[in-house]
């Protein structure tokens, strides 16, 4: 496949860009400048491929700060000083490689260009439609919102501004806002927007770039560089613990290619032995958002050097032997061992060492090893299916939860009308079949790798209590299937976070006010507590030689889970 940015390149030729290097490697630490910017109507497109670039620089870091600070990953003794201070969860005052200071960058971006594409409408109102300047401004609002969810989730609040600034230590002057403000901040961003345009409209660049060319694997690729609506919007209103709408936006991205051509199904061409290739190959049915890489236009990420242990590579990180577990102890028709994503996938024994392995396989065989691409993934099929799962439990609709996590919804379809049978009535035909793929579209997320099934307790929920003490288990399956599905994709421990904080004793319990109602308690048999919060916090505590330290204070205090970082440093 042609990368993504070989294209690229083509176009700021024609749109008669000085500097390829220069446009994909700007100075993320500089925001935009004011001369000839934007000008005329093509840097309206590169100015937006600016923000682009800056998502790009930073997009790696996720991975690591996630895996340190979850379950996953370990350094190893190659690592310097400041990957070991973040695994040990000590001051971080200085620490270059847990700053934030990339996402804020993107954010910079992000409004600076905001500012600039409304003044030069203001000047030319006719050189590009208005459903392509909706689409611009809403990709780099929610090019903004990404970037702000990053900060949430992994530093817990965020200093908050929508104007444009000349240097990064003006930011100084806003208000930081703690995580649930920003959480409701980026859904007003996206809802509602800014200047009157929303966060929804979207370029579709596979048109607007190669106008009456016919869609191919390049072409298509470009419509993946920006997170959708859909996406962003499941994910947040899942902190808010607005299932419903978690389930619309789910639905409406799984369903986008249309009820002919589904894109995002979990489907039969890609399971079993072919999912070990979404950590390194864009496939178009899964991966949602993708940032590309080229070294040979200097674009980088951290992926190759930092997991490989093989010269000359940094060897910096690895999985731990709790995380090796979790594959090994899952089940295939009884056999232990996650076959088809686990050792020789996920991980890897290397010699001597294990290796986190998932983005290596297929880069390791260049004689200039360094220069490989990786490319990463920010939004994929299997995350919003495990969305999906998320919200149908929290609507106590177990039977569709179990078969979008377990084998799939293969069996709840008519194949004589076309339509499924209860309770999936309301879902499009084209969960299950297309006119592209072959019964059994949908495997389900366990089901595509040939997993067994989990949760069957939760079919026999027999009362309001039973149904309350069933979410909270199924809420750990969801996590432990976090870790297995998304491993090293920035994901895992946040989703631990995320059903702590569910599940806390200060939580907003009014999701479930139809079940505690019944129950006649606001809080039976205290379901909301502590008890979640303890038990990610003595499996995250399990990996370290001396778990105490650490467990103790993921116990204590729900902020904890955050990294402590002088945010405008």
């Amino acid at each position: 496949m042609r990368k993504i940015i070989y294209s690229l390149a083509a176009v700021l030729m024609l749109f008669s860009i000085s500097s390829c290097e220069d446009f994909f490697n700007p100075d993320t630490s500089e925001i935009l400048l004011e001369k000839d910017y934007v000008g005329d109507y093509t840097e309206l497109y590169s100015g937006y491929m600016g923000i682009a670039a800056a998502v790009q620089t930073v997009a790696d870091q996720a991975s690591f700060l996630e895996g340190l600070r979850g379950d996953l990953l370990e350094p190893t003794q190659n690592a310097p000083r400041e990957i070991w201070d973040v695994y040990n969860h000590v001051d971080m005052t200085g620490n270059a490689f847990a700053s934030p200071k990339g996402y804020y960058n993107v954010i910079i971006n992000a409004n600076d260009y905001i500012s600039h594409a409304f003044a030069y409408r203001l000047k030319d109102s006719t050189s590009v439609s208005e459903t392509t300047f909706k689409g611009l401004i809403g990709g780099a609002i929610r090019f903004k919102v990404w970037a702000y969810l990053q900060l949430a989730k992994i530093y817990g609040e965020a200093i908050y501004f929508d104007e444009p600034v000349t240097a990064y230590g003006e930011i100084n002057q806003y208000p930081t806002l703690p995580f649930d403000d920003l959480i409701s901040k980026c859904v007003e961003l996206i809802e509602v927007g800014q200047r009157g345009i929303d966060g929804k409209g979207e370029v579709i660049w596979s048109t607007e770039l190669f106008p009456g060319q016919g869609a191919s694997v390049t072409s298509l690729s470009w419509d993946r560089i920006c997170p959708p609506k859909e996406c962003l919007l499941a994910e947040l209103y899942l902190y808010k613990n607005e299932f419903q709408k978690v389930k619309d936006n789910c639905i409406a991205i799984i369903k986008r290619g249309g009820e002919n051509e589904a894109s995002y199904q979990l489907n039969l061409s890609e399971y079993n032995g072919e999912w070990k290739s979404f950590g390194y190959s864009f496939i178009r049915k899964e991966h949602i958002t993708v940032e590309f890489y080229d070294y040979t236009l200097h674009q980088t990420n951290r992926y190759i050097q930092y997991y490989s242990s093989t010269y000359p590579n940094k060897y910096y990180l690895r999985p731990t032997a709790v995380a090796r577990n979790r594959f090994d102890t899952q089940t295939l028709s009884g056999i232990p061992g996650d076959k088809y994503r686990g050792s020789g996938v996920t991980y890897k024994l290397v010699g001597s060492d294990y290796v986190f392995y998932k983005f290596l396989n297929g880069n390791l065989t260049s004689d200039k090893i360094y220069s490989n691409d990786v490319m990463i993934s920010l939004y994929r099929a299997s995350e919003v299916h495990l969305f999906l799962v998320e919200a149908l439990v929290g609507l106590g609709r177990f039977t569709e939860a179990l078969a979008f996590l377990n084998d799939g919804v293969g069996s709840f379809y008519n194949t004589i009308t076309g339509k499924f049978n209860a309770p999936f009535e309301e879902y499009p035909s084209s969960l299950y079949r297309t006119s592209s793929t072959s019964e059994m579209a949908n495997r389900g997320v366990r089901g595509r790798v040939a997993c067994d099934a989990v949760g069957d307790f939760a079919k026999t929920s027999a009362s309001a209590l039973d149904t309350l003490k069933n979410m909270r288990r199924l809420d750990s399956l969801i996590v432990e299937e976090n870790c297995l599905e998304l491993a090293g994709e920035g994901k895992a421990l946040y989703a631990m976070n995320r059903m702590a904080r569910r599940w806390s004793a200060n939580a907003d319990k009014s999701w479930a006010s139809r079940w505690t109602d019944k129950v006649g308690s606001s809080n039976p048999e205290n379901l909301w507590g502590t008890k979640v919060q303890e038990n990610w916090a003595d499996k995250i505590g399990a990996k370290y030689t001396n778990d105490a330290v650490v467990s103790s204070a993921l116990k204590a205090d729900l902020n904890n889970w955050f990294i402590k970082y002088p945010l405008a440093e």
